[in-house]
């Protein structure tokens, strides 16, 4: 079993300079917390795995593919690999947590800004 707080990792990444950080790493599976201030955009960035982002706090857009939606705290969104994605028009500073699965290349993710 592997425990880990999102909440130590949150007020981890409030200290440092970049936009996410790893809560874990299980082999197949990543979790990190990413948090965007308001007015910022987050680059389209496709990945080589699937993700799921479960919206924490703030509020925003998110487009992935050609669908665009609004994000709010409870939203989840499913991004399939390799299709463009990207939040933006954040109104809130959006807090997400961000799972990455079944890689066969777990470093193929690390292409943040």
């Amino acid at each position: 079993m592997t425990h880990a707080s999102a909440l130590d990792v949150l007020d981890q990444l409030a200290d440092e300079s970049g936009n996410y950080l790893e809560v874990l790493d299980e082999g197949s599976m990543t979790v990190e917390i990413g948090r965007h201030a308001a007015g910022e955009a987050v680059p389209k960035n496709p990945h080589t795995e699937d993700e799921l982002y479960y919206v924490v706090a703030g509020t925003g857009k998110v487009r992935v593919g050609d669908d665009v939606h609004a994000v709010e705290p409870g939203d989840t969104v499913f991004v399939e690999r390799g299709l463009e994605h990207d939040f933006f028009d954040i109104e809130e500073d959006l807090v997400t947590l961000v799972v990455f699965a079944d890689s066969s290349h777990p470093s193929s993710y690390a292409i943040r800004e």
